[in-house]
């Protein structure tokens, strides 16, 4: 078998067991060495596909898919199943919010409407999901924003943890029980540009801001419910995720 055939056979299959393939690649030094550069190859790249991906791989690509999109009004297009759910409503808060920035101008957007109005538009889907969700994963979608939770048990069942968009930029979001009704709990970056309020309220909702290091807590939830104790809950078990 000579040189050229050999070569060819070598990379369509290195580990030939036909007598005149073992042949040529034990006799000669040469091939000997040839097919030894090969298996180291073919070792290198196993364990190149077998690596597994980063634990924090997913979220870094979601904030970066995030980041990429225009500027727009919460809850439009972003997550399609809660808009779906209510033409109409939507259609009718899409005519408010745009009155509303005509009549402020230049002003940055209201943290109170904003997450009001994010809310609203998730209810249909917010309102019966349940991911049980292990501490591992939650904290898997707050470690880009600096944070993490001590303990589940300490805030109560959370149905649902993931990114969103903000006042234009990602923030984290999860559903929690509450003593009544589920509760919306957001962590904001603290450098995103909102007009900031300590308290909330429309006809069916309420909420409550809170400044921490390096996030606003932002809680919303039925008129009923008592957010402030959500509010205190979360932000005891919250520690920063190195």
């Amino acid at each position: 078998m000579d040189d050229l055939e050999f070569r060819r056979r070598a990379y369509a299959d290195p580990c030939d067991k036909s007598p005149e393939f073992v042949s040529a690649s034990t006799t000669n030094a040469g091939n000997r060495q040839f097919m030894e550069e090969l298996k180291e190859f073919n070792r290198k790249l196993e364990r190149a596909l077998n690596e597994p991906v980063p634990p924090a791989l997913p979220d870094k690509l979601m904030l970066s898919h995030l980041l990429r999109q225009p500027d727009q009004k919460e809850g439009l297009g972003w997550r399609h199943l809660a808009v779906a759910a209510s033409v109409a409503f939507a259609l009718g808060f899409s005519t408010r919010f745009m009155q509303l920035s005509a009549e402020s101008g230049n002003l940055p957007p209201s943290v109170a409407k904003v997450a009001m109005h994010h809310v609203q538009m998730e209810m249909p889907f917010t309102r019966y999901v349940d991911e049980e969700l292990t501490l591992a994963t939650v904290n898997a979608k707050l470690r880009p924003y600096g944070a993490k939770l001590k303990d589940i048990a300490a805030v109560g069942k959370i149905y649902y943890a993931n990114h969103c968009m903000f006042a234009g930029g990602p923030a984290a979001h999860l559903v929690i029980q509450g003593e009544h009704e589920r509760v919306h709990v957001f962590l904001v970056p603290m450098e995103r540009t909102l007009q900031i309020v300590s308290e909330f309220s429309d006809a069916n909702l309420h909420g409550e801001v809170i400044p921490m290091t390096y996030n606003r807590l932002v809680v919303v939830s039925d008129r009923q419910e008592n957010v402030h104790s959500m509010a205190e809950k979360v932000q005891a078990s919250l520690e920063r995720a190195l």
